[in-house]
């Protein structure tokens, strides 16, 4: 068996497969996308942006020198962009715009940004037209060099009222203590006192009109910065961008389509290839037929093809599984559909043609296209058969170019098989069929109006369930394994064929009853086939017959060779008392 792997993983490949399957998704949304954005484009309001750059100084009020970062030093820049933008400086902008917009949202248009490792602040402006996002960017440096020019003013200002409020009662000190040394004698020790007094006020009093003078000085200049740069009238606007909206429209889609396409793709429960089967069900795939129609016409597989060589391959396979002596195989159908025929009959003739005697049994008697692929007729089939209607030898015909192959059809009056389709007379049959040929193949569908006939596999050495691609859903081939199961029937794999279409017209050629179990030869099976026609077989439509079942039987017995009745003291081993021998394996739980 396969190496587990999570059912909800996927195999490196399986992304690449999803978007072979799901291209046409991610096409349409990555276009949508696309188109939605160049509708935008278009109906997006135009913006314009202008800029200026200022260069800030320090001013009087700082305590030193900008230095030569952005923050730092005696002005931090950060906090500078922060006041562009405030309603203050906007109070100013609107002002001088004489615009009517609110300063709290006139300071939203307005974005400002340092570059690294200077002292500028680049204003930018965002504005319907370009006229006003230039006079708008301009406004704003002006308002923010007057706001900061006269807040360092008013600063300064209090600053020498501050000094001159410390100076004026130094200087009363001052002249106080020089007339009181004049008046007292050279030796007195109060003189001695007074003057260090004075010397300790005139020290106070310079250091303070010192700071006086340098304030005054730097309030003579006290600009804070210049405009170094001023606002242009933009010739184009900077939104909506064609270069970034564009692209990002194109990728926007083209992701939303990957995602929804492995959605898609994650609920779709169809099997699309042989990882599916393998990763979601632990089965191994044995065969995969693949065609590069997207649906082909049912037909069997030439011998000199590839998929004739493959399904050769598969008989080998499913020979030298199974070892020595007669066996029946049981090639089951998950879901309605021309695949199954199509597998049954093709494997058919190829173990045919390279090995044995081989009985293929339409047991799908609603759906089964086996007659339209050889070339049958329909007539008498399974369904009179297991009716007591006509034996084995009445209804098994040879196609064509196939001697050692038998194929019993689905029968005429496909509606007794409900009715007639009990537990003894399948056995009986199918023992005898094993009895008498080396590989008894039967097709059967587990769902459907030809599920009833499933249970046939309880007669099957092992199984091989038919998938087609594209058709046939996981919980199908669940259900199909989960029934495989419940009657202790080995699964030997999957096969997987294409989404087949019905079968071309063929030609019809009735053929005679094949009575021998054996060919004699090419040529002498030929000439017995051209002799043989056909007898009427007596099925009268209508209502079921009067007679009861078991007269039916005895009436009608099936071709059952040398047959002896159950309790007879002289007989043999009746098939009903005889377990069926199946091939050791453990059975497949689906």
């Amino acid at each position: 068996m396969n190496a587990y792997q999570p059912p909800d993983s996927f195999a490196p490949g399986e992304f690449l497969h999803v978007l072979r399957r799901r291209w046409l998704v991610v096409l349409g949304l990555t276009i949508v996308g696309t188109l939605g954005a160049a509708a935008y484009i278009k109906v997006a309001p135009a913006t314009y942006t202008s800029s200026t750059s200022v260069y800030v100084t320090a001013t009087g009020a700082d305590a030193s020198e900008v230095a030569d970062g952005r923050t730092g030093g005696a002005v931090d820049l950060d906090s500078e962009a922060q006041l562009v933008q405030s309603v203050t400086v906007a109070t100013i902008a609107a002002h001088d715009l004489h615009t009517k917009v609110s300063p709290a949202t006139l300071s939203t248009d307005v974005s400002v940004t340092v570059p690294p490792n200077s002292q500028i602040l680049q204003i930018a402006c965002h504005q319907p037209t370009a006229n006003s996002s230039a006079a708008c960017a301009q406004a704003f440096a002006n308002a923010y060099l007057q706001n900061r020019s006269t807040t360092s003013t008013d600063e300064l200002d209090a600053m020498l009222t501050t000094l001159r409020a410390e100076a004026a009662p130094l200087q009363q000190d001052v002249a106080n203590l020089t007339a009181k040394i004049a008046a007292l004698p050279a030796n007195s020790s109060q003189k001695d006192t007074a003057e260090a007094q004075l010397g300790s006020d005139e020290n106070q009093l310079s250091t303070i009109n010192h700071q006086i003078g340098v304030t005054t000085a730097a309030e003579a200049d006290n600009s804070g910065g210049s405009i170094i740069s001023s606002a242009v009238v933009p010739t184009k606007p900077s939104s909506p961008r064609k270069t970034l909206i564009l692209p990002s429209g194109l990728v926007v889609g083209l992701l939303i389509g990957l995602v929804l396409a492995f959605l898609l793709d994650r609920r779709n429960k169809s099997v699309r290839g042989p990882g599916d089967v393998e990763r979601h069900l632990d089965l191994p795939v044995l065969l995969t037929v693949a065609s590069r129609q997207r649906k082909p016409p049912a037909t069997l597989a030439a011998p000199r093809s590839q998929a004739g060589q493959m399904f050769a391959e598969l008989a080998s396979t499913t020979t030298a599984s199974l070892g020595e002596g007669n066996h029946v195989l049981f090639v089951a159908g998950g879901t309605a559909g021309p695949g199954t025929s199509v597998a049954a009959a093709s494997l058919a003739t190829a173990l045919a043609r390279t090995h044995s005697e081989v009985v293929l049994v339409c047991a799908d008697v609603h759906h089964s296209v086996i007659p339209e692929l050889f070339g049958l007729d329909r007539g008498p089939g399974l369904a009179e058969v297991l009716a007591g209607k006509a034996t084995v030898s009445e209804v098994a015909e040879r196609p064509a170019d196939t001697a050692r192959l038998r194929v019993i059809t689905p029968g005429l009056d496909t509606g007794l098989v409900s009715y007639d389709f009990q537990h003894d007379v399948n056995r009986r049959l199918i023992y005898e069929l094993r009895r008498d040929t080396a590989m008894v193949i039967i097709e059967a569908q587990a769902a459907g109006t030809s599920a009833d006939t499933f249970s046939l596999g309880e007669f099957a050495d092992t199984a091989l369930v038919v998938v087609e691609v594209g058709r046939t859903k996981r919980p199908e081939i669940a259900e199909a394994l989960h029934r495989l199961a419940g009657l202790r029937t080995p699964v030997l794999g999957a096969v997987l064929v294409p989404r087949f279409g019905m079968p071309a017209a063929a030609p019809v050629v009735r053929r005679g009853p094949a009575t021998a179990k054996r060919p004699v030869g090419p040529a002498e099976e030929r000439s017995a086939l051209r002799s043989q026609r056909r007898s009427p077989v007596d099925v009268a439509p209508g209502p079921r017959s009067s007679l009861s079942q078991e007269e039916l039987y005895q009436t009608r017995p099936l071709p059952l060779s040398a047959q002896p009745a159950r309790g007879r003291p002289d007989a043999g081993p009746h098939p009903a008392d005889m377990e069926r021998a199946k091939p050791t394996g453990t059975n497949h739980e689906g």
